[in-house]
């Protein structure tokens, strides 16, 4: 009880220090798996994305190769510079939508990208890109590797605009994060293939070793400018940390990114860490992981924690905290959450088989992640409304009227589904759980029974394989959405009785 006590005194501590600091609705959360920490070898990146505004728009395309003429060029965010388009930027699937910040890609080569916002201690770095740089990166990329190589490239020629972002990257074989700062100021350290890495929404490279450019990337002026900043003394510092080097206290201390990577590394991780600890930039976990584990983690709200709040028959959100006496304590699975996705890359089959990105329409916890296939020709008007040319043509133009300009799409469905079940009595969210549990069972069930057929379909034609990839994904997105819709006209039903 004393232990119990003492953690709620300094998380109480650190609520007006940090809670108050944060950036409602722009607070994501990542979990990267290398590939020798997972159960059948696949590299994992496990994503919420939190930007979600009232009738968040998601729309999901797969963007062909595009051939450039000479002297093209692509445009930043706000005009504030451009830079000259390759010859041939690479084929991406892309989920996008209302927001700048949501943009998910994996391309061609398997090369995935998302991001978690941060903030670092830079004050006028004066920098130019921030939005494009993610699209660039998958345009030109074939290995995380040069994802990187290129993204840090990009930074140090424009400078990045905004106070801080850390960029997952990965491919089938190795995962990545990429950290930049506000200006010419980027680090980079790959995740060990044994090992798990928990990105909340700060930075989480702690240790740099330069020598080591095999696990480490970085602005040749990294640690220069912390010296002449005087946030790093060579003399008195034991070792060059970035996390604490350049990372600001509104997010290092804030407890909604604490607690959150607190209870999922303590999930994973055969060490159990106090709330307070110095946590690692990774950890090789307990257990090798699975889909159903990165499910789980995703739909996460401080379950058998200090933190768990609520019973069976209270009415309210549990993504809605008000818990500790603060507006919001921030779950893994929040009421900012517009989807969940996990993206799964897997070396040893084709590209556009062994590529997915499975994803759960705004909460994970109460909606089936969907597996959508890299090499699937087709998607689902259900799911894009929006051209792909069309959405390229207005990338840098997201103040529009996505409501009325794309009725009758999915991503409504789901919204409003979500906002019914956050006023059910818990025991309703509990029987919704229970049907998103069955009707998970039987997603991962009929994808293990087709995909095997479709890979030997593959070998001798790839073309109508790739377009049974295409029926089972939108088969089982519109199977979905018809029962989200049943789900919430039993919701309304039971309202009005």
């Amino acid at each position: 009880m004393k232990r119990l006590l003492f953690l709620f005194f300094l998380i109480g501590l650190n609520l007006n220090a940090g809670l108050s600091q944060s950036d409602p609705g722009q607070n994501c959360f990542t979990i990267l798996v290398g590939k020798e920490a997972s159960t059948d070898g696949s590299v994992f990146v496990a994503h919420n994305e939190d930007d979600l505004n009232d009738h968040n728009f998601v729309d999901l395309h797969k963007v062909p190769r595009i051939h450039h003429q000479a002297g093209e060029r692509q445009v930043f965010l706000g005009k504030t510079d451009s830079i000259d388009e390759v010859g041939e930027t690479f084929a991406y699937f892309w989920i996008t939508g209302s927001k700048y910040a949501e943009e998910q890609y994996v391309n061609e080569w398997g090369v995935a990208i998302t991001s978690n916002s941060s903030q670092s201690r830079v004050l006028n770095g004066n920098g130019k890109i921030d939005h494009n740089l993610r699209r660039l990166v998958i345009e030109r990329s074939r290995t995380a590797r040069e994802a990187v190589h290129i993204a840090g490239g990009i930074v140090e020629k424009f400078g990045y605009a905004s106070s801080g972002r850390v960029y997952s990257i990965a491919d089938p074989y190795e995962a990545w994060v990429f950290e930049v700062a506000n200006g010419k100021h980027w680090v980079a350290r790959r995740v060990p293939d044994g090992e798990v890495a928990i990105v909340p929404n700060y930075y989480v490279i702690d240790d740099f070793h330069p020598a080591d450019t095999s696990q480490y990337l970085a602005a040749p002026d990294l640690i220069a400018y912390a010296v002449h900043q005087g946030w790093y003394d060579p003399q008195r510092d034991t070792s060059f940390n970035f996390r604490k080097v350049y990372g600001h206290t509104n997010r290092l201390d804030a407890t909604w990114n604490i607690a959150r990577k607190w209870v999922i590394l303590n999930q994973f991780s055969p060490q159990q860490y106090d709330y307070n600890a110095d946590f690692p930039f990774s950890i090789r976990p307990k257990t090798k992981i699975d889909m159903q584990m990165l499910m789980d983690a995703l739909a996460n709200h401080y379950e058998k924690t200090v933190f768990a709040q609520g019973s069976l028959t209270d009415r309210g959100s549990t993504h809605r905290r008000s818990g500790l006496g603060v507006k919001d304590t921030m779950t893994v699975c929040n009421f900012y959450n517009d989807y969940a996705c996990i993206t799964q890359l897997r070396s040893w089959l084709p590209s556009g088989i062994g590529n997915v990105i499975w994803i759960a329409p705004r909460y994970p916890c109460l909606q089936p992640f969907i597996p959508w296939y890299y090499g699937m020709d087709a998607i689902s008007s259900d799911y894009e409304k929006a051209t792909y040319q069309e959405a390229l043509e207005n990338y840098n133009n997201k103040n529009r009227d996505y409501f009325h300009l794309y009725p009758g799409h999915a991503c409504w469905i789901f919204d409003d589904f979500a906002n019914t079940a956050d006023s059910c009595t818990s025991r309703e969210r509990e029987s919704i759980r229970e049907w998103k549990k069955s009707f998970q069972a039987d997603v991962m069930g009929t994808v293990n029974a087709r995909e095997p057929e479709i890979l030997r379909l593959f070998a001798s034609d790839p073309g109508r394989a790739l377009r049974e990839l295409s029926a089972l994904s939108n088969g089982l997105a519109e199977k979905a959405l018809k029962e989200t819709k049943g789900q919430l006209l039993r919701l309304s039903r039971s309202r009005e009785e």
